[in-house]
């Protein structure tokens, strides 16, 4: 898994504000401590996840809404989606695209990264979350901060295929077809 920076000069990954090292993280600015930490985290899910395709995460922080109280963290997602592919294990079924690749042994869309990250930079800002901030350790001694690392991990969850592209409110599928995500899906009333 190969982290694509996305983020402009002087913010993001870029940011040049000086931070000390701590926790394991090496980066000596903010935008460098936060680019290890999704390589960090690139390097777990790789570690687990057996694919002869690379797969390409566009990655950014970028300011979301936030408030003394309430803050969005972060999401990431597929950039696109494939459906009846070679190998895939369903047909009619949409695979998010880094799942399809792997099944299908190639890139189904190249030229196009395949997931999607977007961070919330505010988070370093006092008037975020009262102050509290991101944690950009590896060692789980965030204290009162906000920990990167597993948030991270959750989210390229999401963009790895562990999301649905079935509409949440009106459970509508995708252009009429479900999402292998919805495949193992259990109602707990029909037990279907």
């Amino acid at each position: 898994i190969t982290i694509f920076n996305n983020d402009g000069a002087g913010e993001g990954f870029n940011d040049p504000t000086p931070r000390a090292p701590s926790g394991g993280n090496p980066g000596i600015t903010i935008g460098g401590q936060r680019l290890y930490l999704f390589q960090y985290a690139a390097g777990i899910w790789g570690g687990i996840l057996p694919s002869t395709v690379p797969i390409i995460v566009t990655s950014q922080f970028n300011p979301q809404t936030c408030s003394a109280t309430s803050a969005v963290l972060g999401s990431a997602g597929p950039i696109n989606i494939s459906r009846d592919f070679a190998g895939a294990e369903f047909l009619g079924t949409w695979y998010h695209q880094a799942l399809a690749n792997r099944l299908n042994g190639t890139d189904l869309v190249p030229g196009s990264n395949d997931i999607n990250a977007t961070f919330n930079s505010n988070l370093d800002l006092p008037t975020c979350l009262g102050g509290v901030g991101w944690y950009y350790g590896t060692d789980g001694l965030e204290g009162a901060a906000v920990e990167l690392l597993p948030v991270l991990l959750h989210e390229m969850g999401h963009g790895l295929g562990f999301s649905t592209t079935t509409n949440g409110s009106t459970g509508a599928f995708n252009t009429g077809f479900p999402s292998v995500f919805d495949r193992f899906l259990l109602d707990n009333n029909t037990g279907l």
